[in-house]
């Protein structure tokens, strides 16, 4: 009886040929990884609106949401194109610190919500309304439009008054 016949033998060779494809299949998977990893930083740079990575550069203007996103409250607020945005935020922001009266962390996080709700907007070809104040004897308030709505789901609504029809 020669080798080929023997049962033992041809077990190992079998175990041999499988470990030999496992091999082959990890250095794939090795290889897919890293190929993965390059896509998941190459997107974080797209969303980062890095440069070199979202092809963003000479003669190429950045979206108007991640001009918001880059803008200093004084910047958007002097840029037309930026200007009823931010008018929006600044009551965003006025409705916020109700919400979180008291507490300077969950203004803080609603605000930057509503800043990256904006933007999103924004980028999607949103046009946004002039936001509106209120002066009365108890100094100037910012007026809850449907917009607001949007911006804080559920929590906030418009005066009936100021509701589209």
């Amino acid at each position: 009886m020669d080798d080929s016949d023997d049962p033992v033998m041809a077990l190992l060779a079998t175990q041999r040929a499988v470990l030999a494809a496992v091999e082959n299949l990890a250095g794939q998977v090795e290889a897919i990884q890293c190929k993965v990893d390059a896509m998941g930083e190459t997107l974080a740079q797209l969303v980062a609106g890095s440069a070199g990575a979202s092809g963003v550069g000479v003669g190429r203007a950045l979206a108007l949401g991640d001009r918001f996103r880059q803008a200093t409250d004084k910047e958007a607020a002097a840029d037309p194109e930026l200007r009823s945005a931010q008018g929006n935020y600044v009551v965003a922001q006025a409705i916020a610190s109700k919400l979180h009266k008291g507490d300077s962390e969950g203004v803080a996080r609603e605000n930057a919500r509503v800043r990256e709700w904006i933007a999103d907007q924004l980028d999607q070809g949103r046009v946004f309304e002039p936001g509106k104040v209120r002066s009365s004897e108890k100094g100037v308030a910012a007026v809850v439009e449907p917009i607001h709505e949007e911006m804080f789901p559920r929590r906030i609504r418009a005066p009936q008054s100021e509701r589209e029809r």
